[in-house]
């Protein structure tokens, strides 16, 4: 049986970027995915925020566009636009952007095999042993001193090891399609309503060459809204032209991300922005946190509950307060009828609420924004 350092359970953005993290600091790390080959069916918006490509040192060489401007779009269509002289995200191709993940994790000496479907995680006194199934069926396993559970929303391991799992989840659906009126500059937008998408938004992101990402997500079956959606921004768009992909996403994490030998990260611990379902950025902080607090517990020789739980005590600290502010202000938002929706569009416009929002805006952390919004739009000032 193979013995590693760490074992690494899932190829996406946080786990590959913990593997790259731990094998830089000379660790031994395996890393085991499912799909046959890093980057198979990666399904997401794709839109990581300014930030972090400087924080983490990411890849640019996956990016399609950078997005200066974002719209957000009424059910009647009233809009209110943001626009920056900088940048405020980017568009990567998720798929490549896993790849040159994978490339660093590699470089830095972490071992990666694909299509190893990880049925098991076991514990043992002297370390952790993970069961999978390899490409060719057969039963097999590796042993780790420590394993990191970075495989996703919809895995089983978590039920099986008494971990976190959300507290619910939204459906989303999306497609790249053809729309050549759309430059790279146009502004992403945002469509919000009931009737649009119930409990959350749809977007329509510009990738340049004349496509579009278009996507919505919803508390709601989402592809009657997706479908309404398509009709009102592509309304000539061809039978075929668009190939849908479908994704859960936990919101709101429920329960521990760690226990003996094992700490859950990313999408696994349902570190996900509530506010947008985004999960790229909190997923490299998870990882990036989680990297730390094990090269720790390897310096003191101590895998137990109580030293990798410094991990539950540092997300929180970093990102708690956001994920619960997103979740019900998102919650609150949902439950407005299409014509309250419409009111405040028409107050925000009349009070220049983004006007007062220009020091509270950022892409990535929205708290500050959500409660100056509520202030703005509701508050004793909001008819001034």
């Amino acid at each position: 049986m193979l013995m590693r350092d760490v074992a690494v359970i899932g190829a996406g953005p946080a786990g590959l970027y913990a593997a790259y993290r731990l094998a830089s600091a000379g660790l031994g790390v395996a890393v085991l995915d499912a799909q046959e080959s890093v980057g198979d069916n990666a399904v997401c918006s794709g839109v990581i925020g300014e930030e972090a490509f400087g924080r983490f040192g990411l890849p640019s060489r996956p990016v399609l566009n950078s997005i200066y401007c974002l719209r957000a779009v009424s059910p009647a269509g009233r809009s209110l636009e943001y626009r920056s002289p900088t940048p405020l995200a980017r568009v990567v191709d998720k798929a490549e952007f896993n790849r040159d993940l994978a490339s660093l994790a590699r470089a830095a000496g972490a071992e990666l095999h694909s299509g190893r479907l990880v049925e098991a995680v076991a514990r043992e006194d002297h370390g952790a042993i993970v069961r999978f199934r390899s490409r060719l069926g057969a039963r097999e396993k590796i042993g780790a001193r420590v394993a990191v559970i970075a495989s996703g929303v919809g895995g089983k391991l978590n039920g099986a090891l008494g971990l976190v799992k959300p507290r619910e989840f939204l459906r989303a659906v999306q497609a790249d399609i053809p729309l050549g009126k759309d430059g790279a500059m146009n502004p992403t937008e945002i469509y919000v309503g009931r009737s649009v998408a119930p409990g959350a938004f749809g977007w329509k992101i510009p990738l340049g060459h004349g496509r579009v990402r278009v996507g919505l997500m919803s508390w709601e079956e989402p592809r009657p809204y997706f479908s309404a959606l398509l009709q009102r921004v592509a309304p000539g768009l061809k039978r075929g032209e668009a190939r849908f992909q479908q994704k859960a996403i936990g919101q709101m994490p429920m329960g521990n991300c760690v226990a003996e030998r094992i700490v859950a990260i990313g999408e696994a611990a349902v570190h996900v922005k509530t506010s947008t379902g985004g999960g790229i950025y909190f997923g490299l902080l998870s990882a990036e946190m989680a990297a730390e607090v094990i090269l720790r517990a390897f310096q003191k020789g101590d895998f137990s509950v109580q030293t990798l739980g410094r991990f539950e005590r540092y997300w929180k600290t970093a990102f708690g307060t956001e994920l619960w502010t997103g979740y019900l202000a998102r919650k609150l938002a949902g439950r407005l009828s299409d014509s309250l929706i419409e009111k405040a569009f028409e107050r925000a416009k009349g009070i220049a609420l983004l006007g007062r929002l220009k020091d509270e805006l950022s892409f990535d952390w929205h708290r500050r924004a959500i409660l100056a919004s509520l202030l703005g739009l509701f508050g004793p000032a909001a008819g001034s």
